[in-house]
């Protein structure tokens, strides 16, 4: 399910109902998730041109699980590995406070974050309880 809150300042949204590919269309999505206290913003105005194809500013939504939380992964990190791992995770993730974002869900990790760290737990011995703590579908916007 689409959150507005996720959608880009400045994303144009579309309300043409008539439009033969609204529902896979993620700024038909998001012009349907406008909350009631939105009065304006970018649209795509309804004289857009049409061709076979459909609209060339189409926007074909992209589900992507996302994913927060470290709890699960430290839960059976040895003592001695939690500084080494909590430091080079706060680099990877830009700084300390990036990796609070990431941790109470403020930001979420994408697909190649998720690898990486995954990875990380990995080259340091760990392969059990791998996972975050918590996964959410979500739609990417390019």
């Amino acid at each position: 399910m689409l959150d507005f809150k996720k959608v880009p300042k400045g994303y144009q949204l579309c309300f043409n109902h008539e439009c033969p590919k609204k529902d896979d269309c993620l700024r038909f999505m998001a012009g349907e998730d406008l909350p009631d206290n939105r009065d304006w913003g970018p649209a795509i105005y309804p004289n857009i041109k049409m061709d076979s194809e459909g609209c060339r500013l189409f926007d074909k939504g992209k589900p992507q699980m996302m994913a927060w939380g470290f709890n699960t992964l430290f839960s059976e990190v040895k003592h001695r590995h939690v500084n080494t791992l909590r430091t080079t995770l706060k680099q990877y993730l830009g700084g300390h406070s990036n990796y609070y974002r990431y941790h109470n869900g403020e930001r979420l990790l994408n697909d190649k974050q998720q690898e990486w760290i995954i990875n990380l737990f990995r080259r340091m011995g760990y392969t059990d309880n791998l996972q975050f703590d918590h996964q959410v579908t979500t739609f990417v916007f390019d």
